[in-house]
């Protein structure tokens, strides 16, 4: 039969003249514990015994103590693994200040993406507002713009395609935004320079500006339409080519906007052009608005994960686009872009917040930990846990409540550059 769990061992713990306090989070393997705990306020046969596996930890720090007895005594740990009970706290207060520095840091790089992308919204909402009546006026600011992101993203080597919360910026602006961010970064990797960028980059950042010629009822809208409707949605493209050409803007950029969705198997509009008809610049665009539409749609409900959009176009919808472009864009979204929820090797679930574009495979995560409130958890790089990857893609509705409500997942993904150099100031300061 099986035997009961025992109470407390009184007179080991009265006869041992060695015990003394350690704090919960620097327990190790080997340690001798007593639980001062009664036997139904545990799950161990024992109050007191030696720690044999982290598993055991983290039982013991399950329970809700902060601190415990111990026994150097009767511990099996080498000399200079046993650390007197003074520098266990100091390095358990050690850890917390690492941990607090680390968090600082973290909200700081992200208070900056979302600084500079609300900048860029606004921006290009006074530019929307200064196009029809003083369209010179809306090139500088587009000019500006389109210059400072360029010559941002060639400061540094490396950049970082960062998720931010949907408070980041006006949500009216959000698909552009992030259209212009992705554009950019798939035209460096693809070998542009610069002085090629900024048209590409002015394309992308003006692809919809003809929809404010549009009926209200319609600027936001793609599907449902009536045959009358959606010829009417589809002039957007000439409207915004024309605007283009009233700001000045010269004829490569009204190009791309006027081709910024034709595919090139001829399926796209307004005139189904195909193949060479098509200039490099405008399927670069076509294929990056196409991913931004399947994750941010105008109806969110009708949103797919980042994973399974990259899963369609390139399983399903490969006839539609560049072959070498498409390929070069999923190697630098990566298998699990920014937004993706997951689950990793050690089956905890996670959200992927970074990507880097040169090194995709590996992504930074938010891991859910129901000892940790969120705005406390640390963003992990996997490129630096070499024994952590991702199992799979899970979509929201997968999750169990808890997890959903700490992962906080958005409706809308928000999309922005992440300063490779902010990363390694954090990292060097920690």
């Amino acid at each position: 039969m099986p035997i009961p769990p025992q109470p407390p061992d009184f007179s080991t713990r009265m006869s041992d003249s060695q015990a003394q306090f350690i704090e919960v989070d620097a327990l190790r393997v080997g340690m001798y514990i007593y639980l001062d705990l009664g036997w139904i306020g545990h799950p161990f046969a024992l109050n007191n015994f030696k720690i044999i596996s982290t598993s055991q930890i983290d039982t013991i720090r399950g329970l809700g103590l902060q601190r415990l007895r111990w026994s150097p005594e009767r511990s099996d740990l080498n000399a200079s693994e046993s650390p007197p009970p003074t520098e266990i706290k100091l390095e358990v207060n050690a850890a917390a200040a690492n941990h607090r520095q680390c968090l600082l840091d973290q909200r700081a790089t992200l208070a900056r993406c979302e600084r500079e992308f609300s900048t860029a919204t606004h921006t290009f909402r006074h530019l929307l507002k200064q196009l029809q009546q003083q369209p010179t006026v809306a090139r500088e600011l587009a000019e500006e713009m389109i210059g400072g992101l360029v010559g941002n993203l060639f400061e540094q080597d490396e950049s970082f395609i960062r998720l931010l919360s949907e408070k980041a910026g006006e949500h009216s602006s959000l698909h552009t935004i992030n259209v212009t961010v992705i554009t950019l970064l798939l035209g460096k990797r693809l070998g542009l320079d610069a002085a090629t960028l900024k048209p590409l980059g002015l394309g992308a950042l003006l692809h919809d500006i003809g929809k404010i010629a549009l009926p209200e009822r319609l600027r936001w809208r793609d599907k449902d339409l009536n045959a009358t409707e959606r010829n009417l949605f589809q002039q957007h493209v000439i409207y915004g080519a024309e605007m283009a050409a009233e700001m000045g803007l010269n004829e490569s950029i009204c190009t791309i906007i006027s081709q910024h969705h034709e595919y090139v198997d001829g399926s796209g509009f307004p005139n189904q052009l195909a193949g060479d008809a098509l200039q490099p610049a405008s399927r670069i665009l076509s294929l990056v608005n196409h991913y931004d539409n399947l994750c941010n749609p105008a109806n969110p409900v009708a949103a797919i994960t980042p994973h399974k959009a990259l899963a369609l176009m390139f399983a399903h919808q490969q006839h539609k686009f560049d072959n070498n472009y498409l390929g070069i864009f999923i190697r630098m979204m990566g298998v699990y872009p920014p937004g993706s929820l997951v689950l990793l090797t050690d089956n905890r679930y996670a959200l992927v917040v970074s990507v880097n574009s040169t090194r995709p495979l590996k992504p930074r995560v938010l891991i859910y930990d129901q000892k940790l409130p969120s705005e406390e958890a640390l963003i992990v790089d996997l490129e630096k846990e070499t024994s952590l990857g991702i199992r799979l893609s899970l979509k929201p509705v997968q999750l169990p409540r808890a997890v959903f409500d700490y992962l906080s997942p958005g409706q809308r993904l928000c999309y922005f550059f992440e300063r490779a150099r902010d990363l390694i100031d954090a990292q060097e300061s920690r």
